[in-house]
């Protein structure tokens, strides 16, 4: 299964850098360098690998000031040494690329719409997505990704909030992931991926 992920990022990955400039890190993240006007941070957009064309679309000609770094995650993708599919994406992988790219805010694109800015905290075990202070141990997985690097995830995520921004969009629950930029300090949010441009223009508009 690894091989054949590997090859078919590979294939993309050929295809993206004629037309932008991208890269593949370790853990087999796609990344592609979106270079705006002047002035200016870094943004890493992190997006599920399998939701590549929409994001991309959505990115197509759009408006902002700096940077962004679009992370195309496959570890929803990856094996487990113990069989048991993966339900979304891992920590590792976000944690690696926060720590290279130390972006000035962090955004993650999930399924629904509207900016996310908080999650209460879950663990996932084997009957399923939990509070944190439920019974039953979070899931421990040795994970593979498609480059061959294996690594350990628990899936335990702390609860984590971001500060709201005067935008005219939904605002509800964001992805359990956020906990890793809120750790390190990064502004981070959840951005839905049902009409993503519309509210990427909102949030880039902030500078």
């Amino acid at each position: 299964m690894a091989a054949s992920l590997l090859e078919r990022l590979s294939l993309d990955l050929e295809v993206l850098s004629e037309h932008l400039r991208a890269g593949m890190d370790p853990f087999g993240t796609l990344l592609c360098y979106l270079e705006g006007a002047r002035g200016g941070g870094t943004t890493l957009l992190h997006a599920p690998y399998e939701e590549a064309l929409p994001v991309l679309k959505a990115l197509n000609g759009l408006s902002f000031r700096g940077r962004i770094l679009l992370a195309l995650d496959p570890s929803p993708l990856s094996a487990t040494a113990e069989g048991i599919p993966l339900s979304g994406p891992t920590r590792a992988p976000l944690e690696h690329l926060l720590d290279q790219v130390r972006p000035q805010r962090l955004l993650l694109a999930f399924p629904g719409a509207g900016l996310g800015r908080a999650f209460p905290g879950g663990k996932e075990t084997e009957g399923g997505w939990r509070p944190l202070e439920a019974e039953g141990e979070p899931l421990a997985l040795e994970v593979e990704a498609p480059t061959g690097l294996t690594y350990r995830e628990v899936r335990a995520y702390a609860p984590w909030e971001s500060p709201p921004l005067p935008l005219d969009l939904p605002q509800g629950e964001g992805p359990y992931l956020g906990e890793v930029g809120r750790r390190r300090g990064i502004p981070t949010y959840g951005v839905g991926l049902v009409d993503l441009r519309s509210s990427l223009e909102a949030i880039l508009r902030l500078g």
